[in-house]
């Protein structure tokens, strides 16, 4: 596959609806970049990052994290995590960017903004999780 692989609006929607799906809706759990990528239609992060082209991940994720505000819905992406080496089980950075926070994980973050942000990541969670609690209960 060639570097600059397109998405759509339909493809961001198809990675929202399964994040509710098989995240917010089941008990607010947490979904691998893979899974989501998967959905849409697209090739697996670590591959798009292989094959040269590691700014669409974090194009789509901007995307998902938009149309989330768009659909009025939750902020599902701060359901979204790595599985593997050392950001298992947390967002990427560009979550924390995009939410004017710092990453965490990064090693100049300051131990009040790493904190400040691990909170934030938390509420947001959250607050999928209860919406998505009402959502399957047809509370919505």
């Amino acid at each position: 596959m060639s570097p600059s692989h397109e998405f759509s609006v339909d493809d961001v929607d198809a990675a929202i609806d399964f994040v509710i799906r098989n995240g917010a809706e089941d008990r607010g759990q947490t979904v691998s970049y893979s899974r989501v990528f998967d959905a849409a239609g697209l090739p697996a992060p670590q591959y798009l990052h292989m094959d040269g082209d590691p700014q669409r991940v974090t194009e789509f994720m901007e995307a998902f994290h938009n149309r989330c505000k768009e659909r009025q819905l939750p902020p599902l992406d701060a359901l979204v995590v790595h599985i593997a080496a050392r950001r298992a089980g947390f967002p990427g950075a560009g979550y924390f960017r995009i939410n004017g926070l710092a990453d965490p994980l990064a090693d100049r973050a300051k131990p009040e903004a790493a904190t400040a942000s691990v909170r934030f990541w938390e509420e947001q969670r959250e607050t999928c999780k209860r919406w998505g609690v009402k959502s399957r209960r047809g509370h919505l």
